[in-house]
């Protein structure tokens, strides 16, 4: 009977570690201490995992980790394929986990199934654990089960827990002498802070009270960086008084990596005080530079110095790695580059937006422009006809024999501005055909005439979110900022405006002006720093992802708070028409749910946040208004043209769902604009909400803009004003954007911080 009994104990325990579920990722997070679990990221779904490399973590009925595999379609594939900072240093092919009471053994496998030793050289891992289920120690071992050094000469991890977000390690060799994390990284006894998702904040080295102490080179302390994906992204490194030095075993202030969107690393760099490239010490060049094919296998990498040329490293510059392509997971050759290719090649899209176009051609396209801008019903509102021709005269004194579209550009673009119209301007639409590695890699935000970074899409990691920018490619950013004004059209030269397009078309303006460039140069200084540092940006690198999320955001969403009973609604746009895959009766749709929504759940507040908003279709804005009235309003000036339209003059309130009766915000901004600044207009006028945030960038009254023919030889698009078009509300002044009624601008600072100042507001109201 105990026998059998035993039987069936042994039994339960073998089936509760037979895998129940399992994950896939293409990466897994990094690892600098083996205390740290093994984790993925960057998830994949089982169908995505089948054409492409990737790691699959298999777990036990109790979530414990069991089996880790890197495979391509079901097949085990080298490790190195995966490339650099994935967080497998300590495994193998295949990883098989067990676990006793208070232990966790990780024992090694090759593609073809066979035991091996890990990339540490190591045969057998066993972690120990406390009563707490947590990691306090870990032993290696040969396939003889003898004690063993791993490649670092560490036998012995101990680890001893400080917080929940903190470990102290401390290591011995099998002779039972301390030793340092690495030989050649001397910290000694270790503190490793983490977050609350595990992740590695930084690594100390500290002295038996915790205090932090200098190795010999000079450093206590190593930060790390993640991106959004747990991608390491950059490292730096601080002396006991927490100040940025050079040290370590590379000999540099930390360094940085840039990532794909499948988070292969494309690009490893280390750095010098200033955040630019400085030659590490370990590996003698600046930074290292990786090709991946589509799945996932790395096929090149090359090495570079400070000043980007590629460094030939024992007698080889470039390496390949060629895979059979009848069988991508069989590695066929690699193959040693041992001469510098000539790089010296004219790129052919820098070279076609330069192109050079006849003086007669541009004068042709001068001339129909004016032809154009003469069709405005109110040419002259907000500059005097005399003005108007001297700035003409002025601007076509400044054609040559040939120029290219861009100098075009910069000689008509203020012409059109100056008629103070925010619906009659001129598009370079070359900007959106040209491919994003080319633009300059800066997500940037204006406030008292200054202009900062909001993030850091340059690859220094001294240029931190909240770093202002004072010269991009030799030219002060006043000098831009004041040059960007004169091109953009805005309704009476709204200030607000100015600043609220900027802030989100930046780059459109700064291209079309200023024009493409190979490199970037730009000085800036550090957030909360007078340092001024100078630094470059390839067009060759690695294209930024930043753009990806700004245009992919949703054009329509709701948030709920249901502690606080607050609903917010925010409206990117109006553009909803008849046609198209979001049209106007989408739009409708979509508001109809959410009024509902916000009945049925009894909120008490509503805020659209209209911020960024430039208008688009004014049925949208009166489909909004009906929902927030609860009595029939006049809409249109009653006039001859709206008659003409057969506009209807007045709005009437939804019996259904109807929300008059909820405290109702409007949150604004400069960019708001055309048919949203129209609806806040007519809301301002009939006490219809709070308007929380900034002067809007237009007024009651705009000119409605239709498209004209592009001009003939430089293509630029036109569009014009057409008949003056306004909503009812006689006393408001024409020359300003509708005035908030709680005025609060977003800062740098909420910026920076992730705070919205505005939603606060309400919050505490």
């Amino acid at each position: 009977m105990k026998h059998f009994l035993l039987t069936i104990v042994f039994l339960s325990c073998s089936l509760l570690t037979e895998a129940q579920t399992a994950k896939y990722f293409k990466h897994l997070i990094f690892r600098e201490t083996p205390y740290s679990k093994t984790e993925g990221r960057i998830t994949l779904s089982e169908d995505e995992s089948k054409n492409t490399n990737h790691f699959k973590l298999s777990y036990d009925t109790f979530n414990r980790l069991i089996l880790i595999e890197y495979l391509y379609k079901n097949n085990l594939i080298n490790l190195n394929r995966s490339g650099l900072l994935d967080g497998k240093r300590a495994l193998a092919s295949k990883t098989k986990i067990e676990y006793t009471k208070n232990t966790e053994t990780r024992t090694f496998f090759d593609i073809d199934n066979k035991p091996v030793s890990n990339g540490m050289g190591v045969f057998k891992e066993v972690y120990s654990y406390n009563k707490k289920g947590k990691r306090i120690g870990l032993k290696f071992y040969n396939k003889n089960d003898e004690p063993i050094n791993n490649s670092w000469n560490i036998f012995e991890y101990t680890w001893k827990h400080i917080n929940d977000n903190s470990v102290l390690e401390t290591r011995k060799d099998v002779n039972g002498v301390n030793v340092t994390m690495r030989p050649y990284y001397k910290f000694h006894n270790v503190l490793y802070k983490f977050n609350d998702k595990g992740l590695l904040l930084s690594m100390n080295n500290v002295d038996e009270s915790l205090n932090l102490i200098n190795d010999k080179t000079g450093i206590a302390t190593d930060k790390a960086t993640y991106d959004k994906n747990n991608n390491l992204i950059s490292f730096k490194f601080f002396n006991a008084e927490n100040k940025p030095v050079v040290g370590s075993f590379l000999g540099t202030a930390g360094g940085f990596a840039t990532y794909d969107k499948n988070g292969n690393c494309l690009k490893y760099a280390t750095v010098g005080l200033d955040g630019n490239y400085k030659i590490s010490k370990r590996s003698n060049d600046a930074y290292s530079k990786y090709k991946f094919d589509s799945i996932g296998n790395l096929v090149e990498r090359n090495s570079y110095d400070v000043d980007n040329k590629m460094q030939i490293r024992r007698g080889v510059s470039t390496v390949k790695y060629i895979y059979d392509k009848d069988n991508p997971k069989q590695l066929l050759k690699t193959e040693y580059y041992h001469t510098i290719p000539n790089k010296m090649v004219e790129d052919s899209i820098l070279k076609n937006l330069n192109s050079q176009i006849r003086k007669e051609k541009l004068t042709e396209d001068f001339n129909q422009l004016l032809a154009t801008l003469k069709d405005h019903p109110s040419q002259f509102e907000f500059i005097d006809k005399v003005s108007f021709e001297k700035l003409v005269k002025i601007q076509r004194d400044k054609l040559k024999d040939s120029m290219t579209v861009r100098e075009f550009y910069q000689i008509v673009s203020p012409i059109v501005a100056s008629l103070g119209c925010l619906h009659t301007r001129i598009v370079d639409t070359r900007f959106f055909r040209t491919p994003h590695k080319y633009w300059l890699p800066l997500i940037v935000w204006f406030e008292n005439e200054k202009m900062y970074a909001t993030n850091n899409c340059v690859e220094n990691i001294e240029m931190n979110a909240g770093s202002e920018i004072l010269e991009i490619n030799g030219i002060s950013s006043s000098e831009i900022l004041k040059t960007l004004k004169s091109i953009i059209s805005a309704d009476a030269f709204n200030q607000s405006f100015y600043r609220g397009d900027l802030n989100v078309n930046f780059l459109y303006y700064y291209h079309s002006y200023f024009g493409f460039d190979s490199e970037y140069k730009i000085k800036f200084k550090p957030y909360n720093s007078e340092k001024i540092i100078t630094t470059s940006f390839l067009i060759d690198e690695p294209t930024p992802n930043y753009k990806v999320e700004l245009i992919n955001k949703p054009r329509l969403g709701i948030e709920i708070n249901e502690e606080n009973k607050i609903a917010i609604i925010k409206i990117k746009n109006f553009n909803f028409f008849p046609r198209g895959r979001q049209n106007i009766d989408f739009f409708k749709e979509m508001i109809d749910t959410y009024m509902r929504k916000i009945k049925d759940e009894n909120i008490t507040k509503v805020a659209f946040d209209l911020r960024g908003n430039r208008g688009g279709n004014s049925e949208c804005t009166e489909y909004i208004l009906s929902y927030i009235i609860n009595k029939e309003i006049n809409f249109y000036e009653n006039n001859d043209l709206n008659k003409r339209r057969n506009r209807p003059i007045t709005v009437n309130p939804k019996t259904t769902n109807n929300i008059s009766n909820a405290n109702i915000y409007m949150l604004t901004d400069g960019r708001c604009a055309s048919a949203t600044t129209q609806m806040l207009a007519v809301i301002k006028y009939n006490q219809l909400a709070i308007i929380i945030g900034e002067e809007t960038g237009a007024t009651y009254s705009t000119h409605p803009g239709r498209g004209t023919t592009a001009l003939k030889n430089t293509k630029f698009g036109m569009q014009i004003g057409t008949e003056r078009e306004s909503v009812n509300v006689p006393k408001l002044v024409l020359n300003k954007g509708v005035i908030p009624d709680i005025n609060i601008e977003l800062k740098l600072f909420d910026i920076i911080n992730g705070n919205d100042p505005l939603l606060n507001y309400i919050l505490k109201e």
